[in-house]
């Protein structure tokens, strides 16, 4: 009988530990690549933080370009975005995979850079390469608020997205496919996402990002590899500047404080009495 009461007490006490340890939820962002010099990390949709999520803009977005080699020039976004540590207002997308931070950039660099960093073969600019190559396709750009793909790390914020539609390899050689670059404006984190019917899945383009020429930093997630992007690839990338808002953790009222008080201080006075008992 005074064993089991014993049993009784402990429960008590381990009821309301537990009680308190579920209150202080925790959760945590295993990258995968990275980091470069900056900090950026990177990790794609094997991880489960990351899901392909694709945002078909084509019917909704600004037309922003058509054709081969060629940019939108700078296109003004509706909020600020951070990128090795740089504020831009503005972006450029060129046709052959690949957004530029200089407005000039005219879109003729066919030549995919790889590994990064490296000089571009033509063009300027801090550069994020969705999947770099000699392509032909049409631009799209639109904003949402909130993002109808949720950021990785925060939630609700509001993103920019670019994307080439009906793409295809300059001559031929298999597709068309979509592709897009997800930016998000309070975190600066932003995520690549590449459907299918690209052929050569990373066998001949490049995929990551440089900063400012002459480029001294750099993250790559696919170069020149087969198999490297396949269909439906989504790798996010991870500003190193923003730090999450941790998840809302209730604090518990005064009468939840109570119940758990109460069973451990019955715990507590069940252990006490009953040890008094079997040494008396």
């Amino acid at each position: 009988m005074h064993i089991h009461s014993i049993r009784m007490g402990f429960a008590f006490l381990i009821a309301g530990l537990a009680a308190i340890m579920l209150m202080l939820p925790f959760k945590c962002l295993a990258a995968t690549g990275g980091p470069d010099a900056f900090g950026y990390t990177w990790a794609d949709q094997a991880e489960a933080t990351v899901n392909y999520n694709f945002i078909d803009i084509s019917a909704t977005g600004t037309q922003i370009f058509n054709g081969d080699d060629v940019s939108s020039g700078g296109i003004a976004l509706n909020a600020p975005f951070y990128f090795f540590g740089s504020v831009y207002n503005q972006l450029n997308m060129a046709s052959n995979g690949y957004i530029s931070t200089e407005p000039a950039d005219a879109g003729p660099d066919l030549s995919n850079d790889c590994p990064l960093p490296s000089i571009p073969s033509t063009g300027g600019g801090a550069r994020l390469y969705p999947l770099h190559d000699d392509l032909v396709s049409t631009g799209y750009v639109q904003y949402f608020s909130p993002c109808p793909r949720t950021s990785d790390r925060n939630p609700g914020e509001a993103c920019t997205v670019f994307m080439w539609d009906d793409v295809t390899h300059y001559g031929g050689g298999g597709g068309p496919w979509d592709m897009e670059a997800i930016l998000y404006h309070q975190s600066s984190d932003f995520v690549f996402q590449i459907g299918p019917g690209n052929p050569e899945h990373g066998s001949g383009s490049t995929t990551g990002i440089q900063n400012t020429p002459p480029p001294t930093d750099g993250l790559t997630y696919a170069c020149n590899t087969a198999d490297s992007v396949p269909d439906n690839t989504a790798v996010s990338f991870y500003n190193p500047l923003y730090i999450p808002i941790p998840p809302y953790v209730p604090i518990p009222t005064l009468s939840e404080w109570g119940i758990i008080l109460m069973s451990m201080l019955l715990g507590l006075t069940a252990i006490i009495i009953l040890r008094r008992r079997a040494i008396s």
